[in-house]
């Protein structure tokens, strides 16, 4: 849940954007195209940071998304990173048991 400071810079960003895209809008296509790279980079971390302590399930509800739609957008990476720091053994049990949360 969004505490009240993010809310704020949320609304604060939301009216910036608005203002720049009444000012002059193709300046504000710029920099939101700039800026979704940067989102997606950073919705990125933070799938990767919560599936450290919760299920496929939350993260998915988090995102506005089944826990299906979230492993096809992110499981791979998950997958990846998580054989990257465990031994195989570790990896395998560790997929197989976040799988069936």
């Amino acid at each position: 849940m969004p505490t009240e400071e993010s809310a704020a810079a949320a609304k604060a960003l939301n009216a910036a954007l608005r203002q720049l895209i009444a000012d002059d809008p193709l300046t504000a296509l710029s920099m939101i195209t700039e800026h979704r790279s940067e989102i997606a980079q950073r919705e990125r971390e933070a799938v990767m940071r919560a599936l450290e302590e919760h299920t496929w399930r939350e993260v998915g509800k988090a995102l506005g998304v089944s826990k299906q739609a979230a492993f096809q957008r992110f499981g791979t990476e998950w997958a990846l990173a998580t054989k990257a720091r465990l031994p195989k053994s570790a990896w395998k049990q560790t997929i197989k048991q976040r799988l069936t949360e």
